[in-house]
């Protein structure tokens, strides 16, 4: 960060997105095609497998209480990413689409800074998706065999 950004960001502030906790879906998406959702469940078990790989793929040389510890900061990060939601205000990302810092303006730092939170929490998004549309699958395959 430059002076110029702090000291002609008040003269003319740029928009800034939010971080949201429990944010609602907007309505104004169109509803996911199934092509796509059974992707996001794939996706997201390959990514949960390769974090359970992750907790315990050094499990006899470190023991069990770390491979325990690292599910456990596993699990915190799939639920804070499901939980949190990072929107960022696009139209103030920085010059060329977010390529070049604006040296004006302070903001265009802080949405880019939700663009990298976005992209941190997104596969831990993908995990949670996967681990609730995938158990709501099952129990209807269960139900329609059953009947």
């Amino acid at each position: 960060m430059s002076f110029l950004e702090w000291f002609l960001e008040p003269a003319n502030p740029g928009p800034v997105g939010n971080v949201e906790v429990d944010s609602p879906e907007p309505d104004d998406q169109d509803p996911p095609k199934k092509w796509q959702i059974w992707l996001a469940v794939l996706v997201g078990l390959v990514l949960a497998g390769i974090g359970m790989w992750w907790a315990f793929y050094d499990l006899f040389q470190v023991g069990i209480g770390r491979a325990i510890l690292k599910l456990c900061w596993l699990t915190l990060y799939v639920f804070a990413s499901h939980k949190i939601t990072a929107r960022p205000d696009y139209s103030n990302v920085g010059w060329l689409g977010g390529l070049l810092n604006n040296p004006f303006r302070i903001s265009d730092d802080f949405n880019r800074g939700l663009v990298y939170l976005q992209a941190f929490l997104f596969p831990g998004k993908l995990i949670a998706y996967s681990s609730i549309v995938g158990w709501i699958l099952m129990q209807r395959l269960y139900k329609r065999r059953r009947s």
